[in-house]
C-alpha cells in the first residue's frame, strides 16, 4: 500500500509541475489501493468542489482499473453501454468524474499501490501534473 511520504512525494511533485506550468491553483489527492484518501493539497484559490473532483478522479482509475483517461474515452464515445458511466457514478455516489487527471500509481513490482487525481486546470494538464507525480515517485524509489 502506498505510505504517506509517498503520497505526499506524488503531490508535491504534481503541485511542482503545475507552477512550472503557470496553472491556476490545483489540488492533488492520493488513495491507496482501497480507495481511501491518504493525502491531499490544495492551492491557495483552489474552488472547493476540486476537492471532490480531484478524488473522484482518483476513485474512478482504482475502481474500474485505468487511468480516468480511459474512462473519459468511454464516456465521450458512448462505448457499448452508453449508460454505463452514469450508472456507475450513481452506484458510486458520485465519486465517478470521467475525466483526464487520474492516475493508476503501482509499486516497483506492478502491484497497485494506490491512485492520483488532480483538478483545476484543464483535463490534459490535471493529467500531466499527477504524471509528474508518479514520475517523481519513480526517482524516489532509486
Amino acid at each position: 500500500m502506498i505510505t504517506l511520504i509517498q503520497s505526499n512525494t506524488v503531490i508535491e511533485a504534481a503541485l511542482a509541475r503545475a507552477r512550472e506550468l503557470g496553472l491556476p491553483p490545483v489540488g492533488a489527492a492520493v488513495l491507496d489501493s482501497g480507495g481511501h484518501l491518504k493525502a491531499f493539497q490544495a492551492e491557495d484559490g483552489l474552488n472547493f468542489l476540486r476537492v471532490r473532483i480531484c478524488s473522484a478522479k482518483a476513485w474512478g482509475a482504482l475502481g474500474l482499473g485505468v487511468d480516468s483517461d480511459k474512462i473519459a474515452e468511454r464516456y465521450e464515445s458512448g462505448g457499448p453501454n452508453p449508460g454505463f458511466i452514469g450508472a456507475l457514478n450513481a452506484l458510486s455516489g458520485g465519486n465517478v468524474i470521467p475525466l483526464r487527471g487520474g492516475l493508476l500509481i503501482h509499486g516497483p513490482d506492478q502491484t497497485l499501490i494506490g491512485a492520483v487525481g488532480v483538478s483545476g486546470a484543464l483535463p490534459e494538464q490535471d493529467e500531466e501534473c499527477a504524471r509528474a507525480g508518479i514520475v517523481a515517485l519513480e526517482r524516489a524509489r532509486q
